[in-house]
């Protein structure tokens, strides 16, 4: 875990208006800065950054931060892998709390970074070597051969490993680096006798980057056939690199990925390069091993639907069909889309151009379950013993999908597709089911399909009491403000919460900021705009970049007229007396209406004659706020 004096460091170097402006351009406009929303497409721009506050906040869809928020929802990173990016960018050394062995961890950072150090080395220099007369000569004439343009080859950072054997042995001594991290980085080998030799010899080099843009390992492609070593030779695994959670393209690929919510999936380097440079951006590969789930989970961080880009090649797909398995188990929506015979996406897309390649990719995607059934029904003709083989893979498949609804939707299409009755196919589907899931056993069908659907988060304080809402508002703005001589606004919040027990607050969002509250005040912590601007949950994060975010500006003119008008912060005293009011009147409500319901059923005369003395109590109350609330705003 990092400490909290890190992760406020970070915060405090981090300037909004940095890591935004890296990724959107903006204008100055006022005391603030304006783009277009990277989060959904807007033809005005309604994205305000404001550098006094740290935070930003879009006019269109809602999405309200800071920087660290901005990361974690840009590049779909969890919070403590943005407050790494943030401080790798402005060099921060990061402080981390709990670690029972500080030595063998610190030990096992250090080791890390210098992977990263290497490997970084390395890129460059393979880089490099693309403009000596051998890299021109091989290297470059390679790409240049498969047209892949110069813009993509910047774009992945493509370079090329020399023929000789120790060409990156000798650049790494002369930069001084301990070459046993290179060995560590799986870029060159030790003999027995000590002397060390590069492994990437002869080829061009893919670099592998993680999420960030970090290097973290290599593809390299051989260019003159040797029987004695492979045609494609990969980094091994590392501590910074385990290849079944990484795909090929991720970091050039998530921003359309999600942006279009598709991903395309394809098997080799220059599939990715070539769709890429085509327009094609939402693009990966599993860098030719077998799809892993760890994979298919770092897809479904940007998107749920995958789209598979198979070659011509029919036993090569039949072989590849558990890789849709996986995805129908991690409840991904799975389409797929064939080659003709001997194509695969990267030649077919040279062959027939760019624009008649997407059309294509348009007009040949199938679901998975008709594409399935389509490879595997041709192959078997009119044999009904293999035809029932099929139907049973068909089944098996569709009962990995988690969703019940879902599942029931291709049982259907199945039962069309194989002309069988769709009431054994549900019993067979609740065969395998019980087989692949012991727990399903206990219980029948019906409830089991309840257990298995998915059901969407809510955010909570969308749509809560806007009392509630509002009294959270002014506790994000105004809690350090004064309130009176000698209580804070947030002082006054809570003497009036803890003396009237009608006055709870329902929703757990804000019941959960009121209770943190609290607990900083009685820890004597500050509690200024930073506090909920920077907090580590991102909902907080969200509410409070929300409530400090302002749409439109006073211009200055009206100062310079004498003309002074105050803002919605400004208000915050008789907003929170208001506030209060309003409260209440609506727990007034509430309570008259439950009386009603009392008196309606009450069992007596005498019970019935209580209940109307309390009922005309309660209109007294509720007509005296309701007085007082016309005086504040008459």
């Amino acid at each position: 875990m990092i400490a909290r004096q890190s992760i406020d460091e970070v915060i405090n170097v981090a300037h909004i208006e940095d890591v935004v402006g890296e990724y959107i351009a903006l204008k100055k406009r006022g005391a603030n800065l304006l783009g277009r929303c990277p989060f959904h497409d807007e033809k005005s721009p309604s994205f305000t950054v404001s550098p006094a506050k740290g935070i930003y906040k879009c006019f269109g869809c809602g999405k309200a931060g800071n920087s660290v928020s901005f990361l974690m929802e840009h590049d779909q990173l969890s919070f403590a892998d943005a407050i790494r990016k943030l401080a790798q960018k402005y060099g921060i050394a990061l402080i981390e709390d709990n670690i029972q062995n500080r030595e063998e961890y610190d030990e096992k950072q250090q080791k890390k970074e210098s992977l990263y150090t290497v490997l970084a080395f390395a890129k460059n220099y393979f880089i490099q070597q693309l403009q000596t007369d051998e890299g021109k000569m091989i290297g470059d004439s390679y790409f240049r051969e498969r047209s892949i343009t110069p813009m993509a080859m910047t774009t992945f950072e493509l370079g090329y490993s020399p023929q000789g054997w120790e060409s990156l042995v000798n650049e790494a001594k002369t930069n001084q680096f301990n070459l046993d991290f290179f060995v560590e980085a799986g870029l060159i080998k030790k003999k027995e006798d000590g002397h060390y030799f590069d492994l990437f010899r002869h080829r061009v080099i893919f670099p592998i980057h993680d999420l960030t843009g970090r290097v973290i390992a290599f593809g390299g492609r051989q260019l003159i056939k040797d029987d004695k070593s492979p045609k494609y030779l990969n980094s091994p695994e590392t501590e910074v690199y385990h290849k079944s959670n990484v795909l090929y393209g991720i970091f050039q690929a998530k921003k359309q990925i999600k942006n279009l919510n598709l991903c395309y999936l394809v098997e080799g380097y220059t599939d990715v390069v070539s769709l890429h440079q085509s327009g094609i951006e939402n693009v990966v590969a599993s860098s030719g091993t077998s799809l892993t789930e760890g994979q298919i989970k770092l897809i479904k961080r940007f998107t749920d639907n995958v789209t598979v880009l198979y070659d011509g090649d029919a036993a090569g797909i039949k072989a590849s069909l558990r890789g849709i398995d996986l995805l129908l188990e991690q409840g991904m929506n799975v389409r797929c889309v064939r080659f003709p015979e001997g194509e695969d996406p990267d030649s077919y897309c040279k062959k027939i151009g760019s624009s008649n390649f997407k059309q294509f990719l348009e007009q040949e995607v199938k679901d998975f379950i008709f594409f399935k059934a389509d490879l595997l029904i041709t192959s078997v003709g009119n044999d009904p013993i293999k035809k029932t083989e099929v139907l049973k893979n068909l089944l098996q498949s569709i009962a990995l999908i988690p969703d019940a609804l879902k599942r029931s939707m291709y049982i259907k299409e199945c039962s069309k597709l194989v002309e069988s009755d769709e009431k054994i196919l549900i019993a067979e589907i609740n065969k395998i089911r019980k087989i692949k899931s012991p727990t399903s056993q206990e219980f029948n069908p019906e409830i089991q399909d309840l257990l298995n659907t998915n059901v969407s988060n809510v955010q909570h304080y969308v749509g809560g009491d806007e009392q509630e809402k509002g009294l959270i508002r002014l506790l994000v703005q105004s809690g350090h403000k004064k309130f009176m001589e000698d209580a804070t606004v947030a002082d006054f919040i809570f003497k009036e919460l803890s003396e009237d027990e009608q006055l709870s607050i329902n929703n757990p969002l804000y019941q959960k900021i009121i209770e943190e509250v609290k607990v900083s005040i009685e820890n004597n912590l500050t509690l200024d705009e930073s506090f909920f601007i920077n907090h580590s949950d991102s909902e907080v994060r969200q509410i409070a970049a929300d409530f400090h975010s302002e749409k439109y500006e006073l211009s200055p003119y009206w100062g310079e007229n004498g003309l002074f008008l105050k803002t919605e912060k400004e208000n915050y005293v008789r907003d929170l007396q208001s506030l209060f009011l309003f409260l209440k009147k609506f727990k007034l409500e509430q309570l008259i209406k439950n009386n009603m319901n009392d008196l309606s059923q009450a069992p007596d005369a005498s019970e019935a004659e209580l209940l109307i003395q309390y009922h005309i109590q309660l209109i007294e109350v509720r007509n005296k706020i309701s007085e007082i609330l016309g005086t504040i705003y008459n």
